[in-house]
Order: C-alpha cells, then sequence, then structure tokens
C-alpha cells in the first residue's frame, strides 16, 4: 500500500525462523534509465556474421575478439542470444519445486 501511495520512506519490522528481528528502511529515488530497442534486421545480421565466421571460416577460438567487439550494438548479448550451435547454450537447472505455504 505504501508503495502505491508513493511514500518518500518505508520502515519495515520483522523477525525470521530464528526469531532474530531485522529491520529495513526503504527511500523512493528517481533513478536516470537508459532504455533501447534493437533492430531485429541488426540481429540477424549479427547471427549471419557469427555464422559464417565460426561454420565456414572455422574460428573456434574461445575468445574471440568479434563477439566481445561492438559493445554500441549490443553484439555480445546478441551473439550469447542465437540459437546453438552459434550461441552458448542456456543454463537449464531442471524442475524447482516452490512451497508457498
Amino acid at each position: 500500500k505504501s508503495l502505491e501511495e508513493s511514500k518518500q520512506f518505508v520502515f519495515t519490522l520483522g523477525f525470521n525462523k530464528e526469531g532474530v528481528y531485522a529491520s529495513r528502511t526503504l527511500s523512493l529515488t528517481k533513478l536516470p534509465m537508459l532504455t533501447g530497442q534493437l533492430n531485429s534486421e541488426n540481429v540477424r545480421s549479427i547471427w549471419s556474421a557469427l555464422s559464417l565466421e565460426l561454420l565456414y571460416l572455422t574460428n573456434d577460438d574461445e575468445e574471440r575478439y568479434s563477439i566481445q567487439a561492438h559493445p554500441n550494438i549490443l553484439r555480445n548479448i546478441v551473439t550469447q542470444s542465437a540459437d546453438l550451435p552459434l550461441g552458448y547454450p542456456v543454463y537449464s537447472s531442471g524442475l524447482q519445486h516452490v512451497s508457498t505455504l
């Protein structure tokens, strides 16, 4: 409720299973944030260049310069998001059960 009302400061008090009390003070601040959007053709062109480099030119160097280059177009993130065998495998921990009660 306090967050919905945009209160400047919120103080909370609680305790854990061992009975140790803890408090937190939260403050509402505005943070400047830059957001952006990648053009889908830009992403496809990076994946295409990566495909050429890895599959046809057979560059298998672990620390390829091209992956780390071009921070302005987020090449590293775009490369990691490519499907295998071009990108990096996504880690999956398997099914996890989380109790809500």
